[in-house]
């Protein structure tokens, strides 16, 4: 008599774990990008220089001034809207709800830590200034980018990632536009954000929602 063996199921997982791997290495990636914007944009005399001529050559003034910062988000609003996300998701996925409320304060409270104790070498100013990398205005912005993309489900997470980007965009622009910031200064806070976004990727684990099927034999 003839027997047939059956391979064993195989596992389909809809929506896997992620690897540990994958958010430390954009914890790596937005430590070493932030160390490279500092010290080509702020110890360099040449990367100064160009940094700040970009600053003054965008900067608007007069009545487009004005205008400009009406638009301007409220970095405090921001804030509480991501933390607000934070506290929600943790009535129904406490690991997500702390993802957020880890990541989100972490990337908040290093902007304004590092711009107050990162020295800031007069190489090409024309005047002494004080260090002003990384912007504590785009990193509100994308704090809350990163508490929306940490608690969308899968089938959200284009939408969530587009509004993320676009009020992230609009408040980098704006803060270079009104003489806030330098642009060096937007792009460390994004890279401080991609870091910050690796811990809550790590804190969180397994994404709500995920199983594991099997296909039979």
């Amino acid at each position: 008599m003839r027997t047939s063996t059956r391979p064993d199921p195989v596992p389909l997982v809809a929506d896997d774990p992620r690897p540990v791997g994958w958010p430390a290495g954009l914890m790596l990636l937005g430590g070493l990008g932030f160390v490279s914007v500092y010290v080509v944009a702020v110890l360099s005399t040449r990367g100064q220089s160009i940094d700040s001529g970009v600053m003054d050559a965008v900067t608007v003034t007069g009545s487009r001034h004005d205008l400009l910062s009406s638009l301007l988000p409220n970095p405090y609003l921001l804030l509480a809207l991501a933390l607000g996300l934070g506290a929600l998701a943790l009535l129904r996925h406490v690991r997500t709800g702390l993802a957020v409320l880890v990541a989100v304060p972490l990337l908040v409270a290093s902007t304004q830590v590092l711009k107050d104790v990162l020295p800031r070498p007069q190489l090409a100013d024309a005047w002494a200034m004080a260090n002003s990398l990384p912007s504590g205005h785009t990193g509100a912005a994308l704090a809350l980018a990163l508490a929306l993309l940490l608690v969308s489900p899968r089938r959200l997470r284009p939408v969530a990632a587009l509004v993320g980007t676009v009020v992230s965009l609009w408040m980098g622009a704006l803060v270079v536009l009104l003489g806030f910031h330098r642009p060096s200064d937007v792009l460390a806070s994004a890279f401080l954000a991609v870091g910050a976004g690796g811990l809550g990727l790590l804190v969180r684990g397994r994404a709500p929602g995920s199983m594991t099927r099997r296909l039979p034999g």
